[in-house]
């Protein structure tokens, strides 16, 4: 796939920032949210190739944004993947039982993460 649109969804700049920039220099279009909220329209709109979606932020959680996104024709069958710092026991499975289509954990490894998000890519 030839520059695949990514959504980044996470309510922490630094985390945006660092993920955008190793994407965008492996040729990746890369559109940055910071709420669940935001990531359902936005996905609307201009549906992406794959969603990376942070659990915890204020207003809508991750969970409940990828509820809404799997909710909409234009949207149900884009690949959802959490990228999280919840590590605890147990997480991944109950996330992929929930519905995401993939785990990745935080923080990122720059070295890695580009190669890691384009196996997610259908």
């Amino acid at each position: 796939m030839k520059n695949p649109k990514i959504l980044i969804v996470d309510d922490n700049p630094l985390n945006l920032e660092l993920a955008c920039d190793v994407l965008e220099l492996e040729g990746f279009h890369v559109t940055l949210v910071d709420s669940g909220e935001e990531s359902i329209i936005v996905s609307q709109q201009n549906p992406p190739d794959l969603i990376l979606m942070d659990l915890r932020m204020p207003g809508m959680s991750g969970i409940d944004a990828l509820h809404g996104i799997r909710k909409h024709a234009i949207t149900q069958d884009i690949p959802v993947v959490v990228l999280t710092a919840s590590v605890m026991a147990g997480e991944k499975d109950r996330l992929l039982a929930e519905g995401f289509d993939g785990f990745m954990q935080k923080p990122i490894s720059p070295a890695t993460f580009a190669a890691e998000v384009s196996a997610f890519l259908r």
